[in-house]
């Protein structure tokens, strides 16, 4: 059998600031990690970085002759909205691909869309806003408020200074994002309470959640905000990098455990996730568990928390490529089904609808 393993090659952003490049670049390496384990599982590879050129990268995908593509293409031209028609492509020449679809890559990408699909389906999210001029009305909003790119992952546009006390700064920070990423800015209320990763892998009712992960925010010193922030995440000189390592997740109540799992589950089926994702959630004192974002195209780094979540539930590196490799290819051997976005009110119990992997309960290190 034969793999493409499909990448992107952007040097940065095509709007951000330099130190986004950190992020983007890492996709190069993720794809090397892919292509070997690949090629440990006796697998024909073929590595390909996408080229800008819609018309050239049609050409590069039917060129390599492969059988499947791992497609990892996380944006095109440095625009992370491409990310969704790279998929769209794929789908039109008709070939068998790994990860999430057309569809699910715009809904999930898009933070506001993505909430208000959630909300539609009864998943708990934190009190928000869109800012597209950043002197929109906050009625109804409390501080602290977080501040971010609305379509952006990796943390793009997260620093300290993404917290917000009031809704004069929340609105000045949306104005810098605007400029600096030309996109609207999210606001939201910041939830400071304990924060997880839910890893999963499938798709609809069959879809399985990987043991649970959380960011352990013990070592920030005194003041520093309890945030991911794009240093903390990409940045292994930076102190805050060190100071935010991601654990298994301890000491978690049933009920709550139960409850994350569940939101996790149904946010992955709302936005109709496939083969692999990851869902971040906090704790919030009176709400529960509140769903921060859904990620369709996580690192699939070795030392990323997607790998890490799977080998505590017992699927080993290349296992886990082998599994998304072969999905990809039962589906193309299947009927599709109708994709519907209805109203869901109640998040499904994950004890009754898809499976939970329980694991041994090792240290993870790194996060998608």
């Amino acid at each position: 059998m034969r793999v493409a393993v499909l990448h992107n090659a952007d040097a940065g952003l095509a709007r951000g600031t330099p130190a986004d490049g950190m992020a983007v670049r890492a996709a190069t390496e993720m794809a090397a990690a892919v292509a070997r384990a690949c090629e440990r599982n006796a697998w024909d590879v073929v590595t390909v970085a996408a080229p800008p050129d819609p018309a050239a990268l049609a050409s590069a995908i039917t060129a390599a002759q492969a059988d499947v593509v791992f497609n990892l293409v996380e944006a095109l031209q440095g625009d992370a909205r491409l990310e969704s028609a790279v998929a769209g492509l794929l789908e039109l020449i008709g070939i068998p691909f790994t990860g999430s679809g057309s569809i699910a890559c715009a809904l999930a990408l898009d933070k506001p869309l993505a909430r208000a699909v959630l909300q539609g389906t009864g998943v708990a999210v934190p009190a928000g806003c869109e800012m597209s001029r950043g002197d929109e009305p906050m009625e109804g909003l409390h501080p602290p408020f977080i501040v971010k790119p609305s379509r952006e992952d990796a943390s793009h546009g997260v620093s300290r200074d993404s917290i917000a006390a009031s809704a004069r700064a929340a609105r000045e920070r949306a104005r810098w994002v605007i400029d600096t990423y030309g996109q609207p800015a999210l606001v939201e209320e910041f939830v400071d309470g304990r924060e997880f990763n839910v890893a999963i892998l499938g798709a609809g009712e069959t879809a399985e959640v990987l043991p649970l992960a959380e960011i352990d925010y013990s070592a920030l010193p005194p003041g520093h905000p309890r945030l991911l922030t794009y240093e903390a995440k990409w940045d292994e000189s930076s102190p805050v990098y060190r100071q935010t390592p991601p654990v298994p997740a301890r000491d978690l109540d049933a009920a709550i455990r139960g409850r994350i799992e569940s939101s996790a589950l149904a946010s992955y089926r709302a936005l109709h996730l496939r083969d692999y994702g990851r869902v971040d959630l906090r704790l919030h004192a009176a709400r529960g568990p509140l769903v921060l974002e859904v990620n369709a195209n996580p690192d699939l780094s070795p030392g990323a928390g997607l790998a890490h979540a799977a080998a505590r539930g017992g699927l080993p590196y290349d296992a886990l490529i082998a599994r998304i490799v072969r999905s990809a290819l039962a589906r193309a051997d299947a009927p599709a089904p109708a994709a519907t976005i209805g109203p869901r009110r109640t998040a499904p119990d994950p004890r009754r609808h898809g499976r939970v992997f329980r694991g041994r309960d090792r240290r993870g290190t790194g996060t998608g």
